[in-house]
């Protein structure tokens, strides 16, 4: 629906574009109070409404509320601050000098922006969200249904024609179909299985049987379809996301890294000028493939059809639980580490297990592990599992994830969910031929066949976490709201670390078990925390 005048010219002022581009709308937001900002920001896990569209509905509803209408309000003035504009040139002069022709890079970080990326692929969404030094928030698969019309088709291979671009559109024409057939289809099974019980709300048992749904159905989404999501980032990070996205080979990576640098640049003009092209990272993605294939490390056999995941720890600190209750001691000590670890190591295992006991018994259901559980050497996984499962894992950015590149030949996942609803038989027969045409284009266009690797084909996924990252993981991910999958990766990482430092173990509280409908006590509830919330918002 197009924006009448008044709501043009509202826009304009809180957001660097209004009529975005049909591919890689990329804007900032800007002159918003911080907590505004952040609300907006939160609201696209389960949205399909654009940051733009988001803002004015909440203000209109807002308005509403109080017997106004949105073209009640006076439009932000538009009169430029002189000694705002002087501040700015002399800033700008100064950055120069200091931050770009002398390297200080620290000066970068003081400048944060707030950029809106929506209608870009799920493929330059998880690339960019490597990135560990700043914040963001994205579409949810769980709560939002896509549309056939959301793809992104990679120019290359829509240029080179032929049997590669038939196989591409056939892939997203056959997974899309029945993903949208799933579904409903699972929704109708779950309704069935599990219906609304006496005194039950309608709303919430509806929502976490869409929830239960969509997980399922998911894995059949490929990395073409759309997302959108926010960023907020400090200029230092920022010119290095762009300068990895304009170095990229892919068309898309490179057209959304020269849009986020665009508007960025409206509100950073000095700090951005330097994030172009890298020579050095284009000749790593050249120089690589050709010293896997030199050194036989590319090709590994095919494995055609289902297959399941698992996780398995390279490298742990034998010393870990000496290591960690020296480390919890050592702020409160003046003695060196080595004779705290000695100190620790010299007790019985009944008396390390009491003095752990007495310092986490009054660790709360919501209180972080102690800082100094970092205080060890990491524990280093490789998980084989689904793209889907690894979109979420791979938010966990306080540690280091490295994933390979997207590929069919491990095999795919097959959800229980499909089995029990009567779908596996048709979700196989598309996923083997989805398997067939994507290695066909892979050998033509390698980078660009991970458009077409649907989420439940498995990858594998090097997982650096401290002994707190690991803990707080478990913790989290075995959560029965959570999805199947990678509740497996956390159970199985805890049976890893149990088996190697109990002591630390004893003390995660992972949520073990099965689970059937997980998000249901939560969403249940979830309406009432929201009302008092709002209670006490409108209170205030």
């Amino acid at each position: 629906m197009p924006y009448s005048d008044f709501e043009r010219s509202l826009l304009r002022h809180y957001f660097s574009v209004v009529d975005g581009p049909e591919h890689a709308d990329v804007y900032l937001v800007r002159n918003l109070p911080e907590e505004v900002a952040a609300t907006l920001n939160g609201v696209y896990s389960r949205s399909s409404k654009s940051m733009r569209d988001q803002f004015l509905e909440r203000l209109r509803q807002g308005l509403e509320a109080q017997g106004k209408k949105l073209e009640s309000l006076p439009l932000p003035g538009a009169v430029v601050d002189t000694l705002s504009a002087v501040m700015a040139d002399k800033s700008g002069q100064f950055l120069k000098t200091y931050a770009i022709d002398h390297g200080h890079n620290s000066l970068r970080e003081g400048s944060v922006v707030h950029l809106a990326i929506e209608k870009v692929s799920q493929l330059v969404t998880r690339f960019i969200q490597r990135e560990r030094r700043c914040s963001f928030e994205e579409s949810s698969t769980r709560y939002i249904a896509f549309t056939a019309e959301s793809h992104w088709r990679d120019p290359d291979v829509m240029a080179a024609g032929g049997d590669v671009a038939a196989d591409y559109e056939a892939v997203l024409r056959d997974t899309f179909a029945l993903y949208t057939r799933a579904t409903e289809v699972l929704l109708q099974h779950l309704q069935r299985v599990r219906p609304l019980q006496a005194g039950e709300k309608e709303a919430p048992w509806l929502r976490t049987l869409k929830a239960e749904a969509f997980d399922a159905a998911r894995y059949l989404l490929t990395p073409a379809i759309q997302t959108k999501w926010g960023m907020v980032v400090d200029a230092r990070t920022l010119a290095d996301v762009v300068t990895e996205l304009r170095s990229h080979p892919l068309a898309e990576f490179r057209l959304v890294g020269e849009r986020m640098q665009q508007e960025a640049e409206k509100a950073l003009p000095t700090l951005l000028k330097h994030a172009k092209p890298n020579p050095f990272a284009q000749s790593l993605q050249q120089a690589l493939p050709q010293l896997c294939e030199e050194l036989g490390a590319a090709v590994v056999p095919v494995h055609r059809g289902p297959s399941e995941g698992h996780t398995q720890l390279l490298c742990w600190d034998r010393e870990l639980d000496d290591r960690l209750l020296a480390s919890l001691l050592y702020e409160h000590s003046q003695q060196p580490f080595a004779a705290l670890q000695n100190g620790v190591r010299s007790l019985p295992d009944g008396e390390r297990q009491r003095v752990m006991g007495n310092l986490m018994a009054a660790r709360g259901p919501h209180d972080a592990w102690p800082l100094a559980l970092e205080g060890a050497a990491p524990f280093e996984f490789e998980t084989v599992l689904d793209f889907g499962a690894y979109r979420d894992i791979g938010r966990h950015r306080k540690g280091f994830q490295q994933q390979q590149q997207l590929t069919t030949v491990h095999g795919f996942a097959v959800p229980p969910l499909l089995h029990e609803a009567g779908l596996a038989a048709d979700y196989i027969a598309v996923m083997e031929q989805t398997a067939e045409r994507q290695q066909r284009i892979a050998k033509r266009f390698p980078h660009a066949a991970a458009y077409v690797t649907p989420f439940g084909f498995l990858q594998r996924v090097r997982i650096v976490f401290d002994p707190r990252q690991v803990a707080y993981f478990i913790e989290l991910r075995s959560g029965p709201e959570g999805h199947f999958s990678y509740r497996k990766v956390a159970l199985d990482m805890l049976a890893q670390v149990r088996r190697v430092s109990p002591l630390f173990a004893q003390w995660i509280r992972a949520k073990e078990g099965t689970a059937f409908l997980g998000r249901l006590d939560s969403e249940m509830t979830a309406d009432e925390r929201r009302q008092r919330r709002m209670q006490a918002a409108g209170d205030a």
